[in-house]
């Protein structure tokens, strides 16, 4: 009877392993193309690109992944995030002779953005064709943008693979420069931390700091509280699921309480006239 357990026991892995390969050769079988080419409004040529796009790190086991050949999107993501930025810089130094450079940065900023690429990923319906784990789409239930957004920049590297630069360009020119303007472009900016560094050069002798005093949360969900100091005092606090939108949140934070820092002796002293 031992004999037999003790037997079992050495295929309970094997068995597990093949219902997990099962698992995730079922999902990429079931993969409506026809549905998902038309949401995105683009003709795949090769597919194997897009189900590697789709591919969240989570969705793969760590033994099944050698064996059924599929790795994450974070190669691809990579690549698209480099295609983006320069398909982005292309169309603004085009299409906008009268901006200075500044400008021009401010607006690439805007356009390359976690929560304004997350907002394009929806638009498309991006997370319909996720390949990921329960717990992860649940996340982008919660709001949390990091997901939605790789994934929208490795879906750009995948066009720009599947047909190249040209490809992504006209995909981009769909998905984002159609009806863009200055005017549009500026809900979107929302750069509270230059305008913040901005009044602390123009009104004090110091910048501010952005420290993380708390974190919680899995590693492909985590909630993020910062805090912003100027000369060592706090001003503001945010949070976010991620470092860069909490720092944000704290510096608009900080934006409205600015009488504090006269309160704290911070602003710099008017020099005498001589």
């Amino acid at each position: 009877m031992f004999g037999i357990i003790k037997t079992l026991r050495k295929f309970v892995p094997v068995l597990k392993r093949r219902k997990e390969e099962d698992d995730i050769y079922s999902a990429i079988a079931s993969f409506d193309f026809k549905a998902f080419q038309a949401s995105i409004d683009y003709q795949i040529i090769h597919k194997n690109f897009f189900i590697n796009a789709l591919t969240h790190r989570s969705f793969l086991k760590s033994k099944v992944s050698a064996v059924v050949k599929l790795s994450s999107n974070e190669r691809l993501e990579y690549l698209g995030d480099a295609v983006l930025d320069s398909v982005v810089a292309e169309y603004l130094y085009k299409n906008f002779p009268e901006s200075e450079e500044g400008d021009l940065t401010k607006y690439r900023s805007v356009l390359v953005n976690q929560r304004f690429l997350a907002e394009r990923a929806k638009v498309i319906d991006l997370q319909r064709y996720l390949l990921a784990a329960p717990t992860a789409l649940k996340s982008i239930e919660d709001g949390y943008d990091t997901i939605l957004s790789d994934a929208y920049e490795a879906l750009v590297g995948a066009i720009f693979l599947d047909r190249g630069y040209d490809a992504a360009k006209e995909f981009l020119n769909n998905q984002i420069f159609k009806k863009l303007d200055v005017k549009w472009l500026n809900q979107f900016d929302e750069n509270y931390k230059s305008k913040l560094l901005e009044y602390t050069q123009a009104n004090t002798d110091y910048i501010p700091e952005y420290k993380v005093i708390n974190q919680e949360g899995p590693e492909h969900n985590k909630l993020f509280t910062v805090e912003v100091q100027v000369n060592q005092r706090a001003l503001g606090i945010g949070k976010g699921r991620t470092k860069k939108t909490a720092e944000q949140e704290a510096a608009s934070n900080a934006l409205k309480n600015l009488d504090v820092i006269e309160k704290m002796g911070l602003k710099k002293k008017k020099k005498s006239a001589v």
